[in-house]
């Protein structure tokens, strides 16, 4: 059990799982099958294979010991189970399973599990789009880790994740034009940053026990930079490198889509964005929020993710209703939420004037006269369920 974990903070993922599964075989064959042991070799595996990507092989060895609810002996699979609901896209089954564990009585405490737990539930926060929960969470769990001594080394991914909570609620106020928002997001990262020093610096410190915390100090400054409102390209690309050099395509993955996201908000060529976008797509198989998130840039970016379909397939394809182009669609859908042709253009990639351009179209083959009887018409005829 120790020596897989020490595995797993060396990023020796495959060694972890392997010798966390051939402790549980020991195990069983000695008859201690229900020993609690056992669940923690199994989490452990888990956690090896979740960090490879391989959230299927994870599922396979949790699924049969989170039937029931959380109990004394389970809870630890339970948490892995939170995260592989997050991963297969079921948000609600990953936050109603972490509300049973934080109530478990006697669940097991101390700063290694506090943190442990915290991250899980800062990174549950952000992907159902919770940054204020996720950076509440982030606090609250660095509050509990008064004395950290050792375990602060350990604490890049969670600085991290906050720090990404940071930069997604300064996103959100810059598009509101929300100033007083913007300086509580940047007021709130210095508190992080602020930490951070506190403790020397030591949770982005190389140490040579703990593998990732290279590749977790370039996630933390390339949020920084989307933080400052000026996402840097070249740190996510050195921030997925280095993830990608540790095994670990979902961090790279992540990394990877916010460069492609850097890219066509700073202009750059459509093919340097596809680039980092399929490699993205590539990695993010087993992680239904993030392929979620690059499949939706590229579509409003329109980067193919996949070769193109054959003409005789597009021939085949049924004519979208009332004449519309799929890029006329993705229009209408956020004609239909109340975007402006600003608002339009900048989530679309294209001028305000062709963004009405595009309207003015809608509008003669809708048959309407304005935007409201458009929105009415598109939602009354269903082509504000169907993406484009």
């Amino acid at each position: 059990m120790i020596e897989s974990d020490a595995l797993f903070r060396l990023a020796q993922f495959q060694h972890a799982a392997e010798v966390a599964l051939r402790g549980l075989e020991t195990a069983r064959q000695a008859g201690l099958g229900n020993w609690y042991v056992v669940t923690t070799l199994v989490a452990n595996a888990a956690e090896a294979f979740l960090a490879v990507g391989h959230t299927a092989e994870a599922a396979a060895l949790i699924d049969p010991l989170t039937t029931g609810p959380p109990d004394r002996d389970h809870w630890l699979a339970h948490e892995c189970r939170a995260e592989i609901d997050l991963l297969r896209g079921d948000i609600s089954a990953a936050a109603g399973r972490q509300q049973l564990i934080d109530a478990f009585p006697a669940r097991i405490s101390g700063l290694e599990f506090a943190r442990e737990s915290g991250q899980r539930a800062v990174e549950l926060a952000l992907w159902a789009r919770r940054p204020a929960d996720a950076l509440h969470e982030v606090n609250a769990a660095l509050a509990r880790l008064e004395d950290p001594g050792l375990t602060v080394i350990f604490c890049g991914r969670l600085l991290g994740a906050g720090m990404r909570a940071c930069a997604d609620l300064a996103e959100q106020a810059r598009a509101r034009q929300d100033q007083p928002a913007a300086v509580v997001a940047m007021a709130a990262a210095d508190g992080l940053v602020s930490w951070a020093d506190q403790m020397a610096g030591a949770p982005f410190t190389d140490h040579r026990f703990v593998a990732t915390i290279p590749a977790e100090r370039a996630t933390w400054n390339a949020e920084r930079t989307r933080l400052a409102g000026e996402s840097d390209p070249a740190a996510w690309g050195a921030a997925a490198k280095t993830w990608d050099g540790l095994g670990c395509p979902h961090r790279a993955g992540y990394a990877w889509w916010r460069q492609a996201q850097a890219q066509r908000d700073a202009g750059q060529p459509p093919a340097l964005a596809a680039a980092a976008l399929q490699t993205a797509a590539a990695a993010a198989r087993e992680h239904a929020p993030l392929l979620a998130q690059i499949r939706a840039l590229a579509e409003r970016a329109r980067i193919p993710l996949q070769a193109q379909p054959a003409a005789h397939e597009h021939s085949r394809k049924a004519p979208a209703p009332y004449g519309l182009t799929e890029r006329e669609l993705a229009v209408l859908h956020l004609l239909g939420a109340g975007r402006t042709n600003a608002q339009i253009g900048a989530e679309l990639y294209m001028s305000p004037r062709t963004a009405g351009v595009h309207v003015t179209n809608i509008l003669r083959k809708l048959g309407v006269t304005n935007r409201v009887q458009a929105a009415a018409l598109a939602e009354r005829a269903g082509l504000l369920d169907t993406q484009a």
